[in-house]
């Protein structure tokens, strides 16, 4: 068993931002191992005085420390781990002061003699080498400066002096400050995951991969609008520069808001989105040209997108204490013009929002096996049901079959959605049904069975977390789509709306079958599939709209 000792520097304890990163580090340790145990020490919360060099531990009392506090409980602790990880914030240049007090009063661990160790290098040998020796020390720290070079080289060669040069882990994590900021998730989860990764290889190996440490050392956003993000988050004038806020309340928080911009969400876009705070009386615009974002107050020009809201309304988006698709569907604000850009928003075109849909639903891939193109391949078994049950009922169930066990075996696992694996199961269904006594059934019971069982399958999916059709437009409006809940609810009418048609379509040839055109009866009712897809067109798009404008 591996004990892990956490020792935490940080004065906000289990709150602080370089826990986060020990967190990660922690759980990807988990994901490889069940046997360790770790224990985490928040050293502002003990009891411990600093050194005052008297030496008693190594003369009067050897590895044991006189002063009467809690710093002879946690060397226990200290001797006895196998793994040690140092977590600590950047404060001027160095570690914490409380855990430069630590690592003083880790003191009666030592002998006091000295010892050459090599390369003009002496130290003070361990009272007990063979539990220090091999102990592992792993650093993990945040910073809230750029780069690592020219900021943690005071730390690196303590701990070298320390631990020994290259005998240490580290991940040193820069512009550590944009841990603490939601709508920079999109940013900043990704490191977290490599951190994960990162506790995945030191737990199976001691070591992390100089791959992944090159990873850990890239900052989360460029430089320059770091340093932008940085400086305005103090939330106060910068009296060297010439530029104010002229009075507006709004305009660090769009400045903030501009800053955070990622062209990677939507490259290529070319867009105005004007926001209007009512409360405020204050427009600002956001002109999004060749992958660049520029902040108007003034000279504003046409908006291609407005949205209007309260100031703390979006400031509480931003957060991600609102979810934006909640407030708009309870008009805590309103857009206008391009809805399209709303998707761009959620995705995090100006920092990660928080969509608080129940985590338990599955979330699919945005693959091609799940878009609009791939669902008109699942709907050709039941047309060919609909098309070869006059002519040969037979077929028209044995071919369906054939073709839906096909697409399914194409897709596989974890691509497969409702609507694939219902028709697959209504015709494996419909088979054993039909097919050892398939004479004694017409092409119009075939038929009328297709209509309702489609009906069903789409009818049933109105109930579900996730509709039929959102499995497959999904593709087109966004990463966050299936979060959404306007995209949701706009998918759920659109299903009610299509197993409508299917049922009305089965009635239809139920109807006709009692006619001379009995002959045609399954496939006239297919003419009302161009009204529906023009609907779906149109209602796709009014929709979102009408919920988001103006009353």
């Amino acid at each position: 068993m591996h004990k892990i000792l956490v020792l935490n520097g940080s004065p906000k304890n289990n709150e602080s931002l370089t826990m986060k990163l020990v967190e990660s580090f922690l759980a990807g340790v988990s994901d490889i191992s069940l046997d360790v145990k770790i224990e985490t020490i928040n050293l502002y919360e003990k009891n411990i005085k600093p050194c005052t060099g008297g030496f008693e531990c190594w003369t009067i009392s050897p590895g044991v420390c006189v002063k009467e506090d809690e710093m002879n409980d946690l060397l226990v602790k200290y001797v006895e781990a196998d793994i040690i990880i140092w977590a600590t914030p950047l404060y001027h240049y160095g570690i914490t002061g409380v855990m430069k007090i630590f690592l003083e009063r880790t003191l009666p661990v030592f002998l006091p003699f000295i010892d050459p160790e090599g390369g003009g290098i002496y130290g003070h040998p361990y009272r007990n080498p063979e539990k220090m020796e091999n102990k592992k020390h792993v650093l993990i720290s945040t910073c809230g400066l750029p780069s690592v070079e020219k900021n943690y080289e005071g730390v690196e060669k303590q701990f070298d002096n320390l631990f020994g040069q290259g005998k240490w882990g580290k991940i040193l994590c820069v512009e550590g400050e944009l841990l603490g900021i939601s709508q920079l998730d999109n940013f900043t989860g990704p490191y977290l995951e490599l951190v994960k990764v990162a506790g995945r290889e030191y737990i199976s190996h001691m070591s992390i991969p100089e791959t992944i440490k090159d990873g850990l050392k890239k900052p989360f956003v460029e430089i320059k609008a770091f340093l932008e993000l940085s400086n305005l988050s103090w939330g106060i004038n910068d009296l060297r520069k010439d530029e104010s806020d002229g009075g507006l309340i709004a305009w660090n928080f769009m400045k903030q808001m501009r800053a955070a911009f990622n062209t990677k969400v939507r490259p290529g876009l070319n867009t105005v989105l004007q926001m209007d705070f009512t409360d405020l009386k204050e427009s600002y615009q956001l002109v999004i040209k060749d992958d660049e974002c520029t902040l108007l107050r003034n000279d504003f020009t046409a908006a291609t997108t407005r949205i209007y809201t309260h100031f703390t309304t979006w400031e509480r988006i931003l957060e991600g204490k609102l979810d934006p698709t909640e407030a708009l569907m309870e008009k805590k604000y309103t857009v206008e013009g391009d809805f399209s850009l709303m998707n761009a928003l959620v995705d995090g075109l100006f920092g990660s929002m928080v969509l608080h849909i129940e985590k338990k639903k599955k979330i699919l891939p945005v693959v091609f096996k799940n878009t609009p193109y791939w669902f008109i391949l699942t709907m050709i078994p039941w047309m060919i049901c609909f098309f070869l049950s006059n002519s040969n009922p037979f077929h028209a169930v044995i071919v369906p079959l054939l073709v839906s066990g096909g697409l399914c075996a194409i897709k596989k696992g974890s691509e497969l959605v409702y609507f694939d694996k219902a028709t697959l199961l209504f015709f494996s269904l419909l088979a054993l049904v039909t097919v050892p006594w398939s004479i004694g059934y017409d092409g119009m019971t075939i038929a009328f069975s297709g209509f309702m069982g489609i009906f069903v399958i789409w009818f049933v999916s109105v109930f579900k977390t996730v509709t039929l059709t959102a499995d497959y437009t999904h593709f087109f409006n966004g990463r966050n789509a299936l979060r959404n809940v306007l995209f949701l609810k706009t998918n759920r009418i659109l299903t009610l709306v299509w197993a409508l048609l299917f049922l009305v379509q089965g009635l239809m040839a139920q109807w006709l079958g009692t006619t001379s055109m009995v002959n045609f009866a399954a496939v006239i009712p297919q003419v009302l599939l161009i009204p529906g897809l023009i609907f779906t067109g149109w209602f796709t798009k009014w929709y979102p709209a009408y919920r988001a404008k103006p009353e």
